[in-house]
């Protein structure tokens, strides 16, 4: 079975990479390997790292950037023949500024900013407001042939970890064990966020501590606890708010968990 931290896979440019399968759920089955991955960015990936991804035979990628990010770092696969690329942007406000508009806005805001409010707004516009989004990703992921599957972003720990979330709690995955799978995006981004630091205090003119940017650079159980608490509050279980809240086919979620259990 699964255990957190365990990674058969390697690569030399990605930090983020994982299978998020391998767990048991709560009613005694397994949620396969092998079947759906979750990622940080795909641009800087070598010959090498090229050589094990083709190895996964991923049919399908799921890029949840957003354009301007797509634009400054664009990912070494495009839509071929073994490979099919789906841009499905989920808007985060940290990423849609130009990096100059981004060392505008820290250095005329540096003593308002509070970037744990702006995570937590980013949470509950994923789940709430690109509704429409989600279904794209579910419903892509519940046809055979586009499985196996990546689903990353630009970290692969935010809007990648709040899908691999929702797919992982659907299945049957204890929520403490989502949890757990989730927080550890921490310790694989700890090195680039460090960078990211810096980078972000620089560009502020040093007028935004470390620590008040921390929110910003890594993810926390509140994140996702406050959402998901919100989505049980709304619509009992995540089934229902993926059925009701995203308008995703009954059809489609029971065929995906079919394809992810054993």
């Amino acid at each position: 079975m699964r255990v957190i931290g365990e990674n058969p896979v390697k690569f030399d440019s990605l930090y983020n990479f994982r299978d998020i399968g391998g767990f048991i759920t709560n009613d005694g089955r397994v949620m396969k390997k092998g079947v759906l991955f979750r990622s940080d960015e795909l641009s800087r990936l070598s010959v090498k790292d090229i050589d094990v991804f083709n190895h996964l035979k991923i049919k399908l990628i799921c890029d949840l950037r957003t354009d301007q990010e797509r634009k400054s770092k664009p990912s070494k696969f495009s839509s071929g023949h073994t490979i099919k690329v789906m841009n499905i942007s989920i808007q985060d406000r940290s990423q849609e500024f130009t990096r100059f508009e981004f060392f505008k806005f820290l250095v005329s805001n540096s003593t308002s900013i509070n970037f744990e409010t702006i995570m937590k707004d980013m949470y509950y516009n994923m789940a709430f407001v690109n509704n429409s989004k989600i279904n794209e990703v579910i419903t892509l992921l519940s046809e055979q042939d586009h499985l196996p599957a990546l689903i990353h972003c630009t970290g692969g720990k935010d809007r990648t970890g709040f899908i691999s979330a929702l797919i992982q709690l659907m299945v049957g995955v204890p929520y403490h064990k989502v949890m757990e799978e989730y927080l550890y995006s921490n310790h694989l981004i700890e090195p680039k966020m460090k960078k990211a630091e810096k980078m972000i205090r620089w560009m502020s003119l040093f007028q935004v501590s470390s620590e008040r940017i921390k929110p910003m650079l890594e993810v926390r159980r509140e994140y996702l606890d406050d959402i998901y608490k919100e989505i049980i509050n709304q619509y009992g279980d995540i089934e229902t708010y993926l059925c009701d809240g995203c308008s995703i086919k009954q059809q489609s979620i029971s065929r995906l968990k079919n394809m992810l259990l054993e």
